[in-house]
């Protein structure tokens, strides 16, 4: 433990008995209003800064709002009101506790403490006081829950009472949940004054994002006379768009170390400056920096140059890089304390977990963040459940866990989709001030039910379990369908009370965006395009309400799917007059209630006797995990055929493989146009410069639907897994999969294997403590156990939900479909089907539970 840890954690314990020695002594319940009397005044000092003042205004317009009176701000010495200022502007005050303001980290501690005259909020700086106007409105019973007026909870008290004594001090001294892809200057606005009146305004500035490219820019003289500052790719010195620097000359990192030291020197109010590299491979192949030792070696000695410069200079600033893509294995070599190093929670390598690399960070001294994803648009498109920031047990497990591995600083990426992710964003803000509120998340959302929907709080805890990422689903249609059911019995409950109804009409506004969005993601050819055009025109109708990330969908959307247009005039920076997209018309009650009518019609609910298990869909070969060295079974020849879609997964152990398969398109006889089949191979779980968690490495479009046999290669950029997409446009195509690296395909509810599977067999595995095998299917074909014993028979069945129970000895094993006809769609064990165990890719969630005896646990057959 370094002495600055060792004395933080003094200066906390002391914090916290002054605290408690403090409320014997001084604390008393105060009445702030009543009826019978004047309220009390609010205080400031007479040199209080302008943002004081200020928030003292909007205090007073609070607590008039709340209790119905008026409060009024004066100056004053402190001794009586509710004292709102700094510990120095009312030094006078024996308040027994000793602020930081000078330290970076202390600059949001606050005290908030009650005595028989009043009040004090005292802050360690301006900062610190606007946190504790805040956290004394939330204790009246203020929220804020989202951004927007619709969403702001004003109690009706009048009087007003409080009793408390507490010194606040973050856990995390960073807690950023902050929008990528863009945003309107209305919802920036909004999220900022949500920050404030959440805690979430920035106390000190951490820059960690990619920087190489911007000190290339400033340093482009420099690099043009110096060719051997580049890096050695294939023998040359380049510059590629990718720009990485020759770490291993001294001299080089010199240059940018003096770089940094000037930036200070012009900007002496940064707190940071980050030294991460650019996204992306590329590094230098030369034998200095090969000597330096690994990426993560290389990056970590030239941040620890510009540290100690910095720190030279300008003692206590901090140099920012991420632990992230080829630099997030741990390095081998000590971490400067001034480097804050931001663990990505996705895009890492090296086989190790987030909690394995935090850890090895950690034993270098480095000091650590979280480079979090709770929200990615072209991941989850605003749909409910889909992302991390709508998971309330990965919230609730992760901010205290990353916490207790010694994270400091958190950095979440997220979106303007307060429908989907609203609750978790709130419960995240409380968490992250103080990681014990994940004790009490069960309360909160209680309290949040209960404050926002009042009377509708039943049928809202129904809609806002369907959002819950943590609890699996059945089916899109059955989720969306629950969330219109719930919204219809919640408006008819909320009648009479506006402000509940405007929080539902929002809502309902986010459901029929998600039944939009499935019908575009389901739709082909001309109807797809209208579908996006229905699905944009609603999303920049209901773009104010923040419910869905209209912003990003209408940026990104053309960038991906190459089959739509959009009409003259109508991007996304074309403005309103002219631009055949964009309507502010309002929405009517009429058209709100035609929503929920139509959604319950088009969205039907199912009913199984099973609990869906929810998987992870980052994937790892099995091999990692399970001892299959004596798999005595070798890969099924699998052939099939598809017809419109069909994706495949395949993973490659070193880079430049080569997927290799046999392609027959046309078989289809009803089709009077015909299509080449177009194959893309897709890297999953790899990075690119758009920050795309899958890039498409190769496409092949030279198949023609002719009825005859094509070989198409290609060839696979670095190890990992891989999805291979066939699209046929509906022309039907044979597929034989050739070479040796592994088949798998995945069959969910949502994204079932192609229909046109003739006569199939593969394998599948069932995870140690499963009782129940629940899947949808029916036709031919028969499930056999791990020992081969057939455990159900799918004959003359009618495609439908079924349920395999699970004999004693058979779980923890590979199991067997054999001659089955269409998909098999599993719902209660991992979703994917191989030629042969030692084949067979399984979810990183399921893979990391396991924990082998001797190397490797056992799952032969």
């Amino acid at each position: 433990m370094s002495l600055e840890t060792i004395s933080a954690v003094y200066r906390l314990a002391a914090l916290a008995l002054t605290a408690l020695s403090c409320h014997s002594a001084w604390a008393a319940r105060v009445t702030l209003a009543a009826p019978d009397r004047s309220p009390l005044p609010i205080v400031v000092s007479p040199d209080a800064s302008p943002q004081v003042r200020a928030n003292a205004t909007e205090l007073a317009d609070l607590l008039g709002r709340i209790s119905g009176r008026r409060f009024d701000v004066t100056e004053g010495n402190g001794q009586e009101g509710i004292v709102l200022g700094t510990s120095a502007a009312f030094a006078q005050l024996q308040t027994g506790v000793a602020f930081q303001p000078q330290r970076p980290t202390g600059r949001e501690d606050y005290l908030i403490r009650s005595h028989a005259k009043g009040v004090w909020v005292l802050g360690a700086t301006d900062l610190g006081v606007q946190n504790g106007v805040w956290d004394l409105l939330y204790r009246l019973g203020y929220r804020q829950y989202f951004p927007g007026a619709a969403w702001e909870v004003v109690p009706s008290a009048p009087t007003l009472s409080i009793d408390v004594d507490t010194t606040e001090r973050p856990s995390y001294y960073t807690r950023r949940i902050w929008y990528s892809y863009g945003m309107s200057k209305e919802s920036r606005d909004a999220n900022a004054e949500w920050c404030r009146r959440n805690r979430c305004a920035p106390g000190m500035a951490l820059n960690t994002g990619h920087a190489y490219a911007g000190i290339a820019r400033a340093l482009a003289k420099d690099l043009e006379q110096h060719p051997e500052y580049l890096p050695l790719i294939g023998g040359e010195r380049k510059q590629l768009r990718n720009l990485k620097f020759e770490l291993g000359n001294p001299d080089l990192r010199a240059l940018i170390a003096n770089h940094a030291v000037a930036q200070f020197r012009k900007q002496p109010t940064l707190d940071s400056i980050s030294m991460d590299p650019s996204d992306g491979g590329d590094w230098s192949q030369s034998e200095e920096s090969a000597r330096l030792g690994s990426v993560s070696d290389q990056v970590v000695t030239l941040a620890n140059e510009v540290a100690a410069a910095v720190d030279q200079a300008f003692p206590g600033k901090r140099v920012g890089i991420y632990a992230y893509n080829y630099h997030s294995p741990p390095p081998n070599i000590r971490v400067h304390p001034n480097v804050v190093v931001s663990v990505a929670t996705a895009f890492i390598k090296g086989g190790l977990t987030v909690d394995e690399i935090m850890a090895g960070w950690a034993k270098q001294g480095a000091t650590l963040g979280v480079r979090e994803y709770y929200s990615v648009n072209p991941w989850d498109r605003d749909q409910p459940g889909a992302a991390r920031g709508s998971n309330l047990a990965y919230l609730r497990h992760t901010i205290p866990h990353f916490h207790a591995l010694g994270a400091r600083y958190m950095s979440a990426e997220s979106s303007d989709n307060w429908g989907p992710n609203g609750l978790g964003y709130w419960l995240a803000a409380r968490m992250l001030w103080d990681v014990r509120e994940a004790d009490h998340v069960d309360a909160l959302v209680e309290d949040f039910l209960d404050k926002a929907f009042g009377p509708a709080k039943a049928p809202m805890r129904r809609f806002y379990e369907q959002l819950d990422g943590s609890r699996p689903k059945l089916v899109a249609d059955d989720q969306v369908g629950r969330l219109y059911r719930a919204l219809a019995e919640a408006r008819e409950l909320a009648a009479g009370r506006p402000d509940v109804m405007r929080r539902l009409d929002e809502l309902t506004l986010y459901a029929r965006y998600c039944t939009l969005y499935l019908r575009y993601a389901r739709s082909t050819g001309e109807p797809h395009q209208q579908a996006l055009e229905q699905l944009i025109r609603h999303a920049w109708r209901m773009r104010q309400t923040m419910m869905v990330h209209t912003w990003a969908l209408y940026r990104d959307i053309p960038k991906r799917d190459k089959t739509i247009r959009y009409p003259e005039n109508g991007g996304l920076h074309d403005p309103a007059p002219g631009n055949p997209w964009k309507s502010d018309e309002p929405f009517t009650a009429d058209d709100l209630a035609a929503f929920v009518r139509e959604g319950i019609e088009v969205h039907p609910l199912m009913t199984v006797d099973f609990q869906p298990v929810a998987y992870s869909h980052v994937l790892k070969p099995a091999t990692r995990y399970l001892d299959l060295a004596r798999d005595p079974f070798p890969p099924l020849d699998m052939g099939f055929d598809s017809r419109g879609v069909q994706d495949l997964l395949t993973w490659t152990t070193q880079p430049g493989q080569t997927v290799e398969l046999a392609l027959t398109g046309g078989l289809a006889s009803d089709r009077p146009e015909r299509t080449h089949v177009k194959v893309t191979l897709i890297k999953l779980g790899g990075t690119s410069l758009e920050g795309d968690v899958d890039t498409v490495v190769a496409t092949d479009q030279r198949t023609p639907a002719d009825g005859k046999e094509h070989i198409v290669r290609l060839t696979t950029g670095e190890a990992g897994v891989y999805q291979l997409r066939i699209d046929d446009g509906g022309d039907r195509t044979r597929v034989r999969w050739l070479g040796e690296l592994p088949l798998n395909f995945p069959s969910t509810l949502d994204d079932p294997a192609n229909q046109t599977h003739p006569q199939w067999t593969a394998y599948f595995y069932v995870p140690k403590g499963t009782k129940r095998i629940g899947f949808r299917g029916g036709e031919h074909g028969e499930i056999l156990d791990a020992e081969g014993r057939a455990q159900f028979w799918l004959n003359g069945r009618e495609r439908g939900f079924y349920t395999v129970d699970v004999p004693d000895g058979q779980d923890g094993r590979f199991w067997l479909a054999r001659y089955v006809h269409g998909p098999l769609q599993l719902l209660t064990v991992p979703p994917y089907f191989a030629r042969a165990p030692k084949e067979m890719l399984l979810p990183v969630n399921l893979l990391e539970q396991i924990r082998p005896s001797s190397g490797a646990a056992s799952a032969n057959r």
